[in-house]
């Protein structure tokens, strides 16, 4: 499989804006390849596993370890909604809502709720949870009317996901002119995280295994994010560090990213986040 090859075929084209003329970057495990596009910079496997390979990933046993970790979930929930601050309280969407935990977070917090989520058995827990509607599926198999949230929430999903480019087109599509979309991604960029999970772990750090429990498709760094997000219709407020680690460990970790990321200019931690305005007359 070479990049000659991947980058003649006109089938492959990049999942988040479109283009065409992908390379090959580097090799992850099983033979997959990831391919970097030319415009936008995001690293995206190749072969990619089918859709209901996906779904398949997100059942009951996924969710265990979550609930193990409730306490300190609740916690980082907290510390997103901080990002919301300074937004009116009106609808808000939560895409890829697994169970409802940052759901019920924000109905607390004042707004009114609504989720999606690919998981038939999140989707149901979360709708039990909440009391609140729950689409089961991708977003646009929700078929929501335009211009009808004020805020959007996509936490670390567009990474799981076959098209990125869909869900933040359509995330566009529902916002009212001028609502806000915050979506956290991990960030490839994660210097030290890498430098100390080689480490602890004696060899680097992946990006893909198809044995992996997170199956991460695609790949970001802050200037990939921030030309998906204006790609999509969308004008970026700010790019930080997102406040998802849960371990002290890892929490340290972090504490030395965030020093990094000042000195760097931008996120330089192992996962970021951007706030990002809709822009007017474009849906």
């Amino acid at each position: 499989m070479s990049s000659a090859v991947l980058s003649a075929d006109p089938a492959i084209a990049c999942a988040v804006c479109g283009a065409g003329g992908l390379t090959e970057v580097r090799r992850e495990a099983g033979g997959h390849a990831l391919l970097g596009c030319p415009r936008c910079r995001v690293w995206s496997v190749f072969p990619p596993p089918s859709g209901s390979e996906i779904e398949h990933f997100y059942n009951a046993p996924y969710y265990e370890a979550w609930r193990r970790e409730r306490g300190a979930r609740e916690r980082m929930w907290r510390r997103r909604l901080r990002l919301l601050d300074g937004l009116d309280r009106g609808r808000l969407l939560d895409v890829g809502c697994a169970e409802g935990d940052f759901l019920l977070a924000a109905r607390e917090a004042g707004f009114e709720i609504e989720g999606t989520e690919l998981s038939g058995h999140a989707a149901a827990e979360a709708s039990a949870v909440t009391g609140a509607l729950v689409h089961q599926g991708n977003l646009g198999d929700a078929c929501l009317p335009a211009a009808s949230f004020d805020v959007v929430t996509i936490w670390h999903v567009l990474e799981h996901i076959l098209v990125p480019g869909d869900t933040l087109r359509e995330a566009r599509r529902l916002l009212v002119p001028g609502g806000r979309l915050l979506v956290a991604v991990p960030n490839r960029w994660n210097t030290l995280f890498s430098a100390f999970y080689r480490i602890a772990r004696g060899r680097p750090l992946h990006l893909y295994d198809p044995g992996d429990r997170e199956q991460h498709l695609h790949h970001w760094d802050p200037a990939s994010l921030r030309a998906a997000l204006e790609k999509h219709g969308f004008s970026v407020e700010w790019l930080r560090p997102d406040p998802c680690a849960l371990g002290a460990a890892k929490q340290a970790v972090e504490i030395a990213g965030k020093v990094h990321s000042c000195l760097a200019g931008e996120p330089r931690t192992s996962a970021m986040v951007a706030r990002a305005r809709a822009t007017e007359g474009r849906a």
